[in-house]
């Protein structure tokens, strides 16, 4: 198999994983979403962190000390967290504000 045939699975795969991550915030409480959004925040900003360390190592080092190839990948791993935040911030608007609970009756 080609190189067009291992890009075709990998698109694949990804529009497939998509699919199924879609399915399961659709899926997810407003309260289990506002936990996942809390737990990515959280993870980008350790990512965030990282990359930050790694860049002022480089600089320090003169941009030998650094790993490109870690950097690049901390890069995309933000960039990945920060459209995930996204999507479940997207996520969190469409649910329905009533989740608070029944009403009691005269309320």
């Amino acid at each position: 198999m080609g190189g067009d045939g291992s890009e075709f699975l990998q698109r694949d795969f990804s529009e497939t994983y998509e699919r199924y991550h879609v399915e399961s915030l659709q899926n997810m409480s407003k309260q289990e979403l506002v936990k996942e959004y809390l737990e990515l925040e959280k993870c980008l900003s350790r990512m965030e962190e990282e990359n930050n360390r790694l860049r002022m190592e480089s600089k320090k080092a003169g941009g030998e000390a650094a790993d490109p190839a870690r950097v690049q990948a901390l890069e995309r791993e933000v960039d990945r967290l920060r459209a995930e935040n996204l999507r479940l911030l997207r996520e969190q608007e469409l649910l329905p504000r009533q989740e608070k609970g029944p009403c009691k009756p005269g309320e």
